[in-house]
């Protein structure tokens, strides 16, 4: 049975999504952004304003990895650099 509960009674997942120029957890984190409240969060402007410059510091903080970077994909075209590593996290 379905019970009516106010949007602020529900505990809402938070994604945080990592990406990162290598597979470590210490490599330093090339972009992020985060899904908090139902919204997509984009990070600063400014590298050095971003909540974390590593996974191991958001694992640190709680956060925990739910998916790690997909090695295949970077293996299949060597030239795309761009391409980088991510992980996604929860809480």
């Amino acid at each position: 049975m379905l019970t009516s509960i106010g949007v602020r009674d529900l505990k809402m997942q938070k994604l945080l999504y990592l990406q990162t120029d290598s597979s470590s957890v210490d490599s330093d984190v090339i972009g992020m952004s985060m899904v908090e409240n139902g919204e997509i969060n984009l990070p600063p402007d400014d590298p050095n304003e971003w909540p974390y410059a590593n996974v191991l510091e958001a694992m640190n903080d709680g956060w925990r990895v739910v998916k790690f970077p997909e090695l295949s994909l970077l293996y299949q075209d060597p030239f795309n650099t761009s391409l980088g590593c991510e992980f996604i996290l929860e809480q």
